[in-house]
Order: C-alpha cells, then sequence, then structure tokens
C-alpha cells in the first residue's frame, strides 16, 4: 500500500482510538531518525514509533524494543522534560498532507497546565519532527534548518512553526459529486487516473489506478469513452467508502 495522506489518515485513526488520553511514560531515540514513546494507554502499554528517515517514512505501534544509545541524543532529552507524564489530547492531520499533530495536555516549570504539540511531517526530503510551545513556536526539531538552507521555510528553536504550504488541489474528503463531475468534464489529462492524480490531494498513483479501476472497470479508462455522470457519481462512492472512513482491507 502507497504511503499517501489517505493512508497516514487510516493509521493516525487507528492510534487516536487506542492512544487518546494515554500518559507519556518513556522516550526514547534508538537511532537518529528513530523515535519511540511509550504510552500507558486503557489497553495496557503501547511504543508508538516516529520514523522520519526521508527515505522510508513511517509512524505506527511498534512491539519491537530497539537497544537505545548510553547517551541519549539532545532531542530526546528536550522531549523527555516537556512531555515526559503528559497525556494525549488529540491528534490531528495537515490537509491532504502526510503529517500529524500530536497535542499533549502537560505542565509547566511552574507546575501550570499548558499545551505542547509534536509535529510528524513525514513527507519525503522535508521529513521532520518539531517540538512546539503552547505559542506555536519551535522548542527543537529533528532537523534543523538554517536561514541559508532553505528559502521557504525554516527550522530554529525560538521561531514560529510554519506549516507546509497548502496544496493547490482539491480535496477528497470534501467533494461531492457535482465537484467530481466539473473536475471531469474540464480540460486536462484523458486518462481518469491521470485526471485524478492531478486533481486530488492526497491521493498517490496506486490509489488512482484503484479509483479507476472500480469506477471504469479499468486502470487506463480514458474520459473521452466514458459517460461522465455516471463517472462521476462511481469516483464518488469510492472517496465515500475508502477514503473518508478509512478501514483495513484485502482486496
Amino acid at each position: 500500500m502507497a504511503f499517501d495522506a489517505t493512508f497516514f489518515r487510516g493509521v493516525l485513526a487507528e492510534i487516536a482510538e487506542t492512544a487518546l488520553g494515554a500518559r507519556v511514560e518513556k522516550i526514547h531515540q534508538p537511532t537518529r531518525d528513530t523515535i519511540i514513546i511509550l504510552l500507558r494507554c486503557e489497553t495496557g502499554r503501547k511504543r508508538l514509533l516516529i520514523a522520519a528517515n526521508p527515505a522510508a517514512p513511517r509512524l505506527h505501534f511498534t512491539q519491537s524494543n530497539p537497544e537505545n544509545p548510553d547517551q541519549p541524543p539532545m532531542f530526546c532529552m528536550l522531549l523527555r522534560k516537556h512531555l515526559m507524564g503528559g497525556r494525549l489530547a488529540d491528534i490531528s492531520q495537515l490537509p491532504m498532507e502526510r503529517a500529524a499533530v500530536f497535542t499533549f495536555d502537560c505542565t509547566d516549570e511552574m507546575g501550570d497546565a499548558v499545551q505542547k504539540k509534536l509535529v510528524v511531517e513525514l513527507m519525503g526530503r522535508t521529513t521532520n519532527v518539531y517540538l512546539l510551545s503552547p505559542e506555536g513556536r519551535i522548542l527543537d526539531c529533528l532537523r534543523r534548518i538554517g536561514l541559508d538552507d532553505s528559502a521557504r521555510r525554516q527550522a530554529l528553536p525560538g521561531l514560529y512553526y510554519q506549516a507546509p504550504a497548502p496544496m493547490e488541489k482539491a480535496d477528497p474528503l470534501t467533494v461531492s459529486s457535482a465537484d467530481i463531475l466539473a473536475i471531469l468534464q474540464s480540460p486536462g489529462a484523458d486518462k481518469l487516473q491521470n485526471r485524478l492524480m492531478d486533481a486530488f490531494g492526497g491521493l498517490s498513483p496506486l490509489v488512482c489506478r484503484e479509483i479507476a479501476l472500480s469506477a471504469a472497470g479499468d486502470v487506463d479508462a480514458r474520459l473521452e469513452d466514458s459517460s461522465l455522470e455516471p463517472l462521476s457519481k462511481k469516483v464518488y462512492a469510492f472517496f465515500e467508502t475508502y477514503v473518508r472512513h478509512p478501514a483495513p482491507y484485502l482486496a
């Protein structure tokens, strides 16, 4: 299964079902790109794995318990300082992106209740993990990006966190059947899978081919050979069944 925003949304839904309200017991960073957060959930302890490797990013529960270095990295110690003992209050996803925001109810040095956020961006070469203050400033991040390294998004302690630029594509979670029909009737690629890939955010080529197969009976179906109104309704039905209500399927 392609690791696109749709798949990522399903993973986050499974994590939220188990982990919301869980308390942070331990945090480890066994490798430079890997963070494991031990959560005490109602159903028992769960290890949340954040693999922020640009070549193979992933986020899920794991049963593995890798060996940790004798001296924890600085970022790991910072996470422990700010998140240990906190409760996971909310999990949200940036629209049409492989990026999640974990909100923790914590206490500051004065004992006051505050909320801190762990932003996990698993988006290829820009993959990163940010720890944010209640005001939205970066306390630190896994990969610091200086002023000379990126013209668009710097990532340094003290700066305000900047979310990725919004994707200028239609959101499959909010479009109607009429919106889909208008997209299919507008100028663009003739292959259905290519039109879907160009028009909608958060969908991988694999999912677009699957939609074409489901809606038109052929992964290489062309719009010029199709009746667009019934086709748009079938595409909408696919979104409604598989994208808006994600669950594991065996096809």
